[in-house]
């Protein structure tokens, strides 16, 4: 099981803010699905919630395995500039002749925005900054695997992981700039044979206490609008993770190190949009550039995001 997988959505923070444009704020924004890989900084004020499905049809033919990893996002809006969300994977492995699903790890975030966006018609303004401190349960299946099933019964890390994210969003109208770097920490933990490194390609041999090294993760998305109203528009993203050969608590790591850089784009339009709620979809392909000890990877993903909206018009607006 991968940790692109894994952690899927602790890479992924899964969608845009929905902003309304009130004419003389110097604030503009339609509601988006955003990137498929890159946070968003603003936080949800208090009232507003999201619920946010995805699918990942994440294929690696070298390794003859395809993947659904299918994240289930709730996100609630606690004000003052926090925001708090949760997501469960369901997690389908396919391998010929194969098919196992189950739980994957669940993960979940604590968001505070610490500096708005000044200006959202001016690429030199101000942007929006936010940190993220960010907890993956070990919920997904990674011990007790059939040795017939090859591997495709597992769908966790077995890890507890910490992470804090540095998450930015700029808005320069009818462009959004967003980047993401983070570091996890991932915790030992104790694995019997056949237990699936995290980098999708090797095993373990015998029984043993998995220490994995320090995984950066970065990426960077640009975004266009056409249309306003109904959030019409692309995204081109770049997003990538390493693994090191340290930890930073832990030692030497006797997990393998690896790392890879994608690439997407996609499309993206909203409907319905009215004062209560807004619906966002998005769909979109990702496809491998580079790799170090990681199998090429393609996935079409899709997305679907209900944004019900409370009192406040907008992000960023005084709870």
């Amino acid at each position: 099981m991968t940790r692109a997988l894994i952690l899927g959505v602790g890479l992924i923070c899964l969608t845009s803010p929905l902003w309304s444009d009130d004419g003389g704020d110097n604030r503009w924004g339609p509601a988006t699905s955003g990137p498929f890989y890159t946070g968003t900084a603003e936080a949800e004020p208090l009232g507003s919630d999201f619920v946010e499905p995805w699918v990942y049809d994440q294929q690696k033919p070298n390794e003859h395995m395809t993947t659904l990893f299918m994240p289930q996002r709730l996100d609630l809006g606690v004000g003052q500039g926090w925001d708090f969300s949760v997501s469960i994977p369901l997690v389908e492995n396919q391998l010929p002749g194969i098919n196992t699903s189950g739980v994957g790890d669940t993960t979940m975030w604590l968001k505070r925005e610490i500096i708005e966006d000044a200006d959202t018609y001016h690429f030199w303004a101000r942007p929006a900054v936010s940190m993220e401190a960010l907890f993956v349960l070990p919920t997904g299946q990674y011990q007790n695997l059939n040795a017939n099933l090859n591997g495709a019964d597992q769908t966790g890390s077995g890890t507890f992981d910490e992470s804090i994210q540095l998450v930015m969003r700029k808005r320069f109208k009818p462009f959004s700039l967003y980047a993401q770097v983070g570091d996890y920490i991932e915790n030992p933990t104790s694995v019997e044979t056949g237990f699936g490194f995290n980098n999708g390609i090797q095993s373990a041999l015998h029984p043993m206490t998995v220490v994995n090294g320090n995984l950066l993760n970065y990426s960077l998305c640009l975004e266009q609008v056409f249309n306003d109203q109904w959030g019409l528009g692309y995204i081109l993203e770049l997003s990538g993770e390493s693994q090191s050969g340290q930890n930073l608590f832990y030692g030497g790591a006797n997990a393998p190190s690896w790392s890879y850089l994608w690439g997407d784009a996609g499309l993206e339009m909203t409907w319905p949009n009215n004062d209560s709620y807004a619906v966002t979809w998005g769909a979109g392909m990702t496809w491998p550039i580079e790799q170090a000890n990681y199998p090429k990877t393609y996935s079409p993903m899709a997305t679907v995001t209900v944004n019900f909206l409370g009192k406040k018009g907008y992000r960023g607006q005084e709870d």
